[in-house]
């Protein structure tokens, strides 16, 4: 009597089992990069970039009616899953699964099951194989066999477990699940979302001045990083440029150390001790290093070969086709490569962003003052960010590496750095020390708590003329009354002159204390 109710209940357990939907690979994928702003001038950290991407995937599924799990292999391995957004369906519940297909996924996914042991025999030292029981694998790697309880990777010898087959809940992509609503289901076409940490991307500037340092060609070079373990052929790649407010839901702490765990089994703890304390393994000798001659050989012949590779890269014509297009994004600037690029996993990729031929400018010579002394001059090339002078376009933060044509060939004279610079704005590449340019200074105190007079002399050893600007930072604690005409500019005034081709001339200034006025 009581069977009855049993059996009708078999068809209702069986029906509220959730289907489960495999999506192997998208169809198409954007992956647009975002710059670290908390690395400043450092280089990109090329084994773990420290910034992050937006991943946008379109798939092809065929869903069966009412609640489904799908499956989503091949994401970045760096996913952030609680950022994920998905269109197309409604999503319930979301989760990444870090039980990738690896000898620790393989180990924990037959703990408890039988497997082939593979090992060499001590005596004969051929290869024999045997059934073998998975009892742990905590911090080290233990099975049963008919002759006990052995711990694996302990005797010195090949030892190699042979899995029946891989679990269907191990993948040997890193694999987003997400559970949907109630659906009419049918084959559609979905977009999945998400952030991925493990990217960064740089921007570098090549600069060549004219030889008579009224003009500069610029070119561009966008330079992006994937840490991640997922590549993305033909992707629609994209940069952002300037600081976004990021909120601590989107930032992950916690994936790199679970596919990390899930792909490593340690083996550094895997076995007992054995013999006595006394018994320690001594390590091998190292080999004998090269002759220095020869490391000094090939340290030169490698650094020189490398800087003419990319001298010549930089200088190539850029296609106009192959080259980013700039978009606003709000306050934001987004660089899109027009052409289909391949992410791939853990590498660096360069493309153009931008290119101008001749951006009008000056060379000048610089100096700062503080106090009594003033700085080693450096030269500059200042411009105006503005189409009437070639330019007209923003400037991501990034390193500048500047050339010079001289009389026989293109030489590197410096390299510097640039903040984000917008449209209308005054850009300057301080890049070296000034050549052929001197200064002294004299002072001459008063009386006790009467101004100090300073004079700065320049002298222009040049067979050209030369423009030379002295800075007096406005800063509490110091006020300074320089002779002759400045200019107010932010945080500064600015002191300019014109020296002559082997000439010189003289900057005058009195400096108070704020205290003693």
């Amino acid at each position: 009597m009581c069977a009855a109710p049993l059996l009708l209940a078999l068809p209702a357990t069986a029906q509220a089992e959730t289907p489960v939907i495999f999506s192997a690979a998208p169809d198409a994928v954007a992956v647009t990069l975002y710059r670290d702003p908390d690395r400043g001038d450092d280089p990109i950290d090329r084994d773990n970039p420290t910034s992050f991407a937006l991943i946008s995937e379109t798939r092809t599924v065929t869903l069966p009616p009412g609640e489904v799990t799908v499956r989503f292999e091949g994401v970045a391995s760096g996913i952030v899953p609680q950022s994920a957004i998905l269109f197309g369906t409604s999503p319930r519940e979301r989760n990444r699964d870090a039980a990738l297909l690896s000898q620790r996924g393989l180990v924990d996914a037959f703990t408890g099951q039988r497997v082939t042991l593979r090992h060499t025999d001590p005596a004969t030292g051929k290869a024999v194989e045997e059934s073998a029981t998975v009892r742990s694998a905590a911090n080290r790697l233990v099975v049963t066999t008919p002759r006990g309880v052995e711990a694996i990777y302990c005797s010195g010898l090949n030892q190699t477990l042979l899995y029946p087959g891989a679990p269907a809940t191990l993948s040997a992509k890193p694999v987003l699940s997400m559970l949907t609503k109630d659906q009419p289901g049918g084959t559609m076409t979905i977009t999945l979302a998400y952030i991925a940490t493990g990217f960064d991307w740089d921007a570098t500037y090549v600069g060549t001045l004219a030889p008579d340092g009224a003009s500069l060609s610029l070119l561009g070079w966008l330079t992006m990083a994937s840490g991640d373990d997922t590549s993305f052929p033909d992707a629609t790649a994209s940069a952002v440029a300037g600081t976004i407010n990021r909120s601590q839901e989107t930032r992950d702490d916690t994936g790199r150390r679970i596919r990390r765990e899930a792909s490593n089994l340690r083996r550094e703890f895997a076995c007992w001790p054995s013999g006595t304390t006394s018994d320690v393994r001594s390590a091998p000798s190292p080999a004998p290093p090269p002759p220095p001659m020869a490391m000094a050989m090939d340290a030169a012949d490698i650094t020189v070969t490398a800087r003419r590779v990319q001298e010549k890269m930089m200088a190539a014509p850029i296609a106009a086709g192959a080259v980013a297009v700039a978009e606003n994004l709000g306050d934001l600037k987004l660089y899109r490569i027009p052409l289909p690029v391949t992410v791939s996993a853990r590498s660096q990729k360069q493309a153009a962003f931008l290119v101008k031929d001749r951006v009008k400018g000056e060379l000048l010579y610089r100096t700062t003052i503080h106090g009594e002394d003033a700085e080693d001059p450096r030269m500059l090339f200042r411009f105006h960010n503005r189409e009437a002078d070639g330019m007209g376009d923003p400037l991501p933060a990034g390193k500048v590496v500047l050339y010079q044509v001289g009389g026989l060939d293109r030489m590197l004279i410096g390299e510097t750095s640039t903040p984000d610079k917008t449209i209308d704005e005054e850009v300057e590449l301080a890049f070296g020390e000034a050549s052929g340019i001197t200064i002294e200074s004299k002072t001459r105190a008063g009386k006790p708590g009467r101004p100090r007079n300073v004079t700065v002399t320049i002298r222009n050893a040049n067979p050209f003329t030369v423009r030379f600007e002295a800075d007096f930072p406005k800063i509490g604690g110091q006020t300074y009354r320089v002779q002759g005409k400045t200019t107010n500019k932010p945080a500064k005034r600015v002191w300019q002159s014109t020296i002559p081709a082997n000439g010189t001339t003289r900057l005058r200034y009195r400096m108070d204390d704020d205290a003693n006025k």
